[in-house]
């Protein structure tokens, strides 16, 4: 069996057992949805699927083992999104970190693809203060303070505004003075933006920090006043891909027929999906690329992707293990034992 219209099929598998079946050849009613098993016989292999409706007994597509082109196993700590973050410091300007008192201190914030989702399209808000004192923490503050202020109007929460060295957010509620606490720089990061199945995918925010300039009467000059550090790598607030896994189950099943996205409601196919989009771990990866070739004149090579996400260890569970060599020798299980022999690429992510 191999489907004509679903280019990639999309299972959730939750749990790795076959599905109770009854007389009928149905699911039992009080069998668990998403229960995932891989049958093989001889050069043919396909997944067993209880699907989220009741009775739902769902196969995959045949795929023979010398049509396997590669099989690529993701972990979800490799799909998560950091959260973009930024520091920025006083520069040294003519030997000193010092605030220049006078000085009108311009810390501008540009927001690409805003609204449009055209790098074109730009949007630059900006927090600014006088420097009244020569303590840098003061100016620091009175900066974070104007820049949230000027991002509260905004309709969407675009960005969050710290100061390294206080505890908490900076929301424009309190005056500069009314901050205690020295602060060491302006943190700016990402915020995370609105989301809704199958109508708006998750988006992150593309922005960009300059600090303006200064002017210094030493060296008669304008200098940038500002040191603009991405601390992204480090930062331990990140998205995992619940979302994204979830649009996929979402249009995935309609590649199955558009009642399942209802389309033709009242006339639909009620889909109950089993992606949890507040899945605070994510969702790890499994993917077959195969092919379909026929026989005789029914040469061409229909090429298809089947999807299989859930926790690792459940997938690790469904897909079983590699051969080792060694003292510890152990032979290879389930899918790695059926690819013995073919020419398929197998590959790991990192933390697989």
């Amino acid at each position: 069996m191999f489907t004509e219209n679903q280019v990639r099929q999309f299972y959730v598998a939750n749990s790795v057992a076959a599905p109770a079946i009854d007389a009928a050849g149905t699911v039992v009613a009080t069998d668990a949805a998403g229960k995932a098993q891989l049958v093989t016989k001889g050069d043919d292999a396909y997944f067993l699927y209880s699907g989220s409706i009741q009775g739902d007994l769902q196969r995959s597509d045949l795929f023979k083992k010398c049509n396997v082109v590669d099989v690529r196993m993701t972990d979800a700590a490799d799909l998560v999104h950091k959260m973009k973050k930024v520091e920025v410091t006083l520069a040294s300007l003519n030997g000193s970190n010092a605030p220049i008192v006078g000085q009108d201190y311009i810390l501008n914030v540009a927001i690409h693809d805003y609204v449009s989702m055209d790098y074109n399209t730009t949007k630059v808000k900006y927090g600014v203060a006088r420097a009244t004192t020569t303590t840098a923490s003061d100016l620091y503050k009175a900066i974070a303070v104007s820049l949230a202020k000027n991002f509260k109007r905004e309709p969407v929460k675009l960005i969050k505004v710290f100061l390294k060295g206080i505890n908490g957010e900076v929301d424009g509620s309190k005056k500069a003075s009314e901050i205690t606490g020295t602060a060491t720089a302006i943190v700016i990061e990402e915020a995370e933006q609105p989301w809704r199945r199958g109508a708006a995918p998750q988006e992150f925010v593309n922005f960009e920090v300059n600090p303006s300039t200064v002017y210094v009467q030493a060296l008669n000059d304008d200098l940038v006043w500002g040191t603009v550090t991405d601390v992204t790598a480090s930062n331990t607030n990140v998205l995992p891909n619940s979302k994204k896994v979830a649009d996929m189950e979402w249009f995935f099943h309609k590649e199955r027929g558009d009642k399942y996205g209802e389309m033709c409601w009242p006339w639909n196919v009620d889909t109950v999906y089993m992606v949890d989009p507040a899945n605070a771990n994510g969702y790890s990866f499994v993917d077959i690329h195969f092919y379909f070739e026929g026989n005789s004149h029914n040469v061409g090579k229909s090429e298809k992707t089947l999807t299989i996400v859930g926790t690792k260890a459940n997938l690790k569970t469904l897909v079983g293990s590699a051969a080792t060599t060694g003292e510890s020798a152990t032979a290879a299980t389930g899918l790695f034992k059926f690819l013995e022999g073919s020419n398929a690429k197998v590959v790991l992510s990192k933390s697989w």
